[in-house]
């Protein structure tokens, strides 16, 4: 495969629904979601033209990158066709209605075969059922491109697999898209869907949202509908990615939906903290440890600059995250000791090797130990509720890293292969169950993206992305257009 390296350089905003006059493909795959929806209503442009624009973009990037492990044109087409009667007689379902989106091939969707990344326990059967997320977006019309790439069960953060091989990064098909959402970063990021539906057991939307340049977040654990449960349990959240911080609030509105089949579910009391319009006193707990590298170290510093020169308070502080790595290495092993008991003996070894080291270090751990992680788990909650009272959000790196070679779990110079030692900073959160979103911060040197994450108290989701818009605004820094 031929590398491609775009060109660093400045990305460019979406351009507002009114300058579209008459818009080009490109203008509407990187279209949001906003300006679809007043096309639509204007009947300027159909949800098949988006359709078919969105399917070329596929056609030129997919062979690349490796995004979309399962596609159904005539499926695409056809549920545009539907959406574009509904707009012409004016009885849309949804604002969402016609919005071209894909999922993650660790869920459920009906009529659709489901991979998880697996030639061990992949199925070409189509699914008899919905996952709530995919239930929620045929509700409200949205338009399915496809299934994107993930690792094998979402074990690590790359979106490599034994079933469907390697995903790239779009800015440099060099490198990693990270994961394991790695493929609906990457589709969002090429223009290959507005909205992207992930999985994060441990920062699976957030780190690829960082190394593609776009949005991604988990959401406080229960929020969002899940069924069937993860594997990793209370650590497992399906999440919504998009190019901006508008169009994941519009995914995120969805998904929220309640679905009775979760167990686990939370509804979640809205506007726990009134809205924000400007960040002026907003007080913004800044980590930024040793961890992190010098480059992406420098974006980060310049994009708290300009937090700081619109008002917002940036007060230096250390996270209490000693042993959190422990802790979730023994909810990870655990999990994937189970995981790999569901797969007939005789065909692990089609299996990532990787994932079956990782459950046979869960094998050998004994049930106190595994109680000892809950209670650690529990005090390392307890600890950043006391922390995160001296703060309105806390801001650090998303990964300390850059993007690194494609087909590796991690970077060349790391000490271990394990993906928990370069991304220190995702993790802690899917512990203590906190909200937390990435966006872009800015590019580095290299012309590499690089994200920020900020995080916020129990619940207080819808003013996590609200706070998100206004540092979106105040960055400047929106979705390319490759």
């Amino acid at each position: 495969m031929k590398a491609a390296r775009h060109p660093a350089g400045p990305v460019p905003r979406p351009r507002s629904s009114m300058d579209i006059l008459s818009p080009t493909p490109a203008d509407l795959t990187y279209a949001s979601a906003r300006q679809l929806a007043a096309l639509y209503r204007a009947r300027t442009v159909s949800p098949v033209d988006v359709a078919r624009a969105v399917l070329a973009a596929v056609d030129r990037w997919n062979p690349v990158v490796n995004a979309y492990c399962h596609l159904d044109r005539a499926l695409t087409l056809q549920q545009a066709a539907d959406a574009e009667a509904r707009w012409m007689k004016g009885t849309p379902l949804s604002a969402v209605d016609g919005i071209p989106y894909g999922i993650k091939d660790l869920l459920l969707v009906r009529g659709m075969p489901i991979g998880y990344g697996s030639r061990a326990a992949g199925s070409a059967q189509p699914s008899q059922d919905d996952s709530p997320a995919a239930a929620r977006m045929r509700e409200a019309g949205a338009v399915l491109v496809g299934k994107t790439t993930t690792s094998e069960f979402g074990w690590k953060g790359t979106a490599d697999s034994p079933l469907t091989g390697i995903t790239r990064n779009i800015w440099d098909t060099r490198l990693t898209s990270g994961g394991s959402s790695g493929g609906a970063a990457c589709a969002a990021a090429a223009g290959m869907g507005t909205f992207q539906i992930g999985t994060d057991g441990g920062g699976s939307t957030r780190i690829p949202a960082s190394f593609c340049g776009i949005v991604g977040m988990k959401a406080t654990f229960g929020s969002v509908p899940a069924w069937p449960a993860g594997p990793m349990l209370t650590l497992s959240n399906v999440g919504p990615m998009a190019r901006t911080v508008s169009d994941l609030d519009c995914l995120l509105q969805i998904m929220m939906r309640p679905d009775p089949r979760d167990w686990n579910a939370v509804p979640l009391p809205r506007h726990v903290r009134p809205p924000i319009d400007t960040l002026q006193g907003l007080r913004i707990g800044l980590h930024l440890d040793d961890a992190c590298s010098p480059e992406v170290r420098a974006v980060i510093l310049a994009a708290v600059a300009k937090l700081a020169d619109q008002g917002a308070s940036i007060l230096p502080t250390e996270l209490p995250l000693a042993g959190a790595k422990d802790l979730i290495q023994a909810h990870w092993e655990a999990g994937a000791a189970w995981l790999v008991a569901q797969v007939p003996p005789e065909r692990h070894p089609l299996l990532d090797p990787g994932l079956r080291q990782v459950a046979g270090k869960g094998d050998q751990g004994s049930l106190p130990a595994y109680y000892q992680a809950l209670i650690g788990r529990q005090k390392l909650g307890e600890a950043m509720l006391r922390h995160f009272a001296q703060f309105d959000v806390v801001l650090t790196p998303t990964v300390p890293v850059l993007p690194f070679e494609a087909g590796l779990d991690a970077p060349p110079d790391a000490a271990t292969r394990n993906w928990l030692d370069w991304n220190p900073y995702t993790y802690p959160f899917n512990l203590t169950r906190q909200p937390a979103i990435s966006l872009p911060a800015g590019l580095g040197a290299s012309g590499l993206p690089v994200g920020l994450q900020l995080v916020a108290g129990l619940y207080q989701d819808e003013w996590l992305v609200d706070v998100a818009r206004r540092v979106e605004d105040c960055l400047q820094v929106g979705a390319r257009a490759f």
